[in-house]
């Protein structure tokens, strides 16, 4: 086994750490090395710049929020409890995020921010799309609405969040917008049957 194969895996995850803890633009490749435990030169041998760093990091991330949305579906009571898990799961990690990080990326690196902001725009209307769907073939999502209008509105809302220029770092937290947004959406699409089913559910575990 190369050092390639030894060492990737721990430099994304210390790599995500850090720039989720601290930002992307103080976070040095020194910074790394050292929390890694390696020599500037080892890192070198496995990336060949920050860019390219940040850019492996960031799709790192994104496969597990696919993964967690496929847990998430498979795993989930209902639609309604679905979309609960997935919200809890966004309020979670932009609590863990450093309000730097979001702002660095869109600053600094605006490329792979731009990238990012469309594959999860693509993927997250695909998968609110599908569960517009299944809350209406479940009798718990009112009928009559086009679901592809809505999962698109509802992402680009999301995706507007996360834009630190919309919402300041220093206004109030995003898991906080995201919480409101999540109950938002719900209040819209829900029928009586089930927002009788979201109570029920935001009683046993609220969104956090």
């Amino acid at each position: 086994m190369n050092v390639s194969e030894n060492i990737h895996q721990p430099l994304i995850d210390v790599a995500l750490g850090m720039y989720k803890r601290l930002g992307f633009k103080s976070v040095s490749m020194d910074d790394i090395a050292r929390e890694l435990g390696v020599s500037k030169k080892t890192l070198y041998q496995l990336v060949s710049n920050k860019e390219e760093l940040i850019t492996l990091v960031m799709e790192f991330d994104f496969a597990g929020d696919l993964k967690r949305f496929r847990d998430n579906h498979d795993q989930a009571k209902d639609a309604i409890d679905e979309f609960l898990r997935n919200s809890r799961y966004f309020i979670r990690e932009m609590r863990e995020m450093s309000p730097s990080a979001i702002r660095d990326l869109q600053k600094y690196y605006p490329a792979i921010w731009r990238g990012m902001v469309q594959t999860h725009h693509n993927e997250f209307r695909k998968n609110l799309e599908a569960n517009l769907e299944r809350g209406v073939e479940e009798g718990l999502y009112r009928a009559g609405f086009d679901a592809n209008i809505l999962s698109t509105l509802y992402s680009g809302m999301m995706m507007m969040v996360i834009d630190r220029e919309v919402f300041p770092a220093h206004d109030r937290p995003l898991s906080d917008v995201i919480r409101q947004l999540t109950e938002y959406h719900f209040h819209g699409i829900v029928n009586q049957f089930g927002r009788d089913r979201l109570e029920k559910y935001l009683h046993k575990e609220s969104l956090g």
